[in-house]
């Protein structure tokens, strides 16, 4: 067994002391109202875009509101200043949305894509009276009690490392309506600029992608579709360049995309398209396994194969592209890299890739 050599004290204090100069944080205890004020003052941005959907139903929403009334303690919200001073919310989207709504605050561009204004408690944990209040009907006691509940907030300040703002989101994502790795890309990265964003949404709105796909509505909702427009883009000649997880590799590719005026995303989408018109009349089960679950295993290889061959698979008899993805799922080599939990581990999606290939380069 190959022993690695441990840092030495002096190392490991020079890698803690880079990391934490990579952010740093002030904290300040505010008012629920006071939020609410900034927000409606344009001080405070929630940006669905930024971060997703609402996820909480009328009952997480309303143990959220008979938690404030209760008093018990809440997290703390998470928020970063951008370059125009405004603040932009980090973690506690679900909890400042809840209240926002609640008083009926929600600004028609926030309003459709998180929740309802003026919405209606049900029973609480602890209360079941609130079942059929709004906010108009609660005592005005009550109304006060929430907009004078005082919770934590976190003001983060970071540098332009979007790697550590990546880690940021990611050591945050703690609960109960957790983000996924796409989420949080899209929500760092958007901040630089929406165009890399825009380009793999496009791609996965393409009508034969979603049939070929054919993802459920919770998967579309969490930008698994758009993880795997970036999958492929960011394998599709580049599996050389893979040398950390598969998700840290397409963070760096997407960061890195953004910075590259040279960046051809017409060349990709087009080739990106070629690949799912080929496909398209073998089906949705190509991408699945026996229990009819998707696969990135069988996605990577399939997708990178043909389109590393493009050549070969255009007008071409769909049997002889299917003969190939029946050897695929039959390859002893392919299936020794696609075990269940190992299929990120770089060098297993390396290997497949290389497999891949030589599957996929003869007839």
């Amino acid at each position: 067994m190959k022993t690695i050599q441990r840092a030495t004290p002096e190392e490991l204090e020079a890698q803690i002391v880079q990391g934490r100069n990579q952010l740093r944080t002030e904290r300040m205890d505010i008012s629920i109202g006071e939020i609410m004020n900034w927000y409606s003052r344009g001080e405070l941005e929630i940006r669905p875009a930024f971060q997703r959907a609402f996820r909480w139903d009328i009952s997480q929403r309303t143990r959220f509101i008979e938690s404030l009334l209760l008093g018990i303690p809440i997290p703390p919200i998470f928020v970063a200043e951008n370059d125009n001073k405004v603040l932009e919310v980090v973690d506690g989207l679900q909890r400042l949305s809840t209240v926002l709504s609640f008083f009926g605050e929600l600004k028609s561009d926030d309003k459709d894509l998180l929740a309802e204004n003026n919405w209606v408690l049900t029973k609480g944990d602890r209360i079941e009276g609130l079942e059929n209040y709004n906010w108009m009907d609660l005592p005005q006691k009550y109304r006060i009690s929430i907009k004078r509940y005082v919770c934590r907030l976190e003001m983060v300040y970071w540098n332009s490392n979007y790697d550590m703002r990546f880690e940021l989101f990611n050591r945050l994502n703690t609960g109960g309506a957790s983000l996924t790795p796409q989420e949080i890309r899209n929500a760092i990265y958007r901040d630089i600029s929406p165009k890399f964003n825009d380009f793999t949404k496009k791609l996965s709105e393409y009508p034969n992608f979603k049939k070929i796909t054919n993802l459920n509505k919770q998967q579309v909702n969490t930008f698994y579709d758009q993880e795997l427009v970036l999958r492929f883009v960011s394998l599709y000649k580049n599996g050389k360049n893979l040398k950390s997880s598969i998700s840290q590799h397409m963070s760096s590719f997407m960061g890195s995309a953004l910075y590259n005026e040279n960046f051809d995303y017409q060349s990709y989408e087009n080739t990106f398209n070629q690949v799912i018109d080929i496909l398209l009349p073998l089906g949705h089960d190509i991408f699945r396994q026996k229990d009819g679950k998707f696969a990135t295993a069988l996605y990577d290889t399939i997708m990178i194969g043909v389109a590393e061959n493009i050549d070969l698979y255009q007008n071409i008899d769909e049997k002889k592209i299917l003969k190939k993805i029946n050897e695929v799922r039959k390859d002893e080599v392919l299936l020794k890299f696609s075990r269940k939990g190992g299929n990120n581990q770089f060098a297993r999606v390396k290997n497949r890739l290389r497999e891949a290939k030589r599957i996929f380069s003869q007839l």
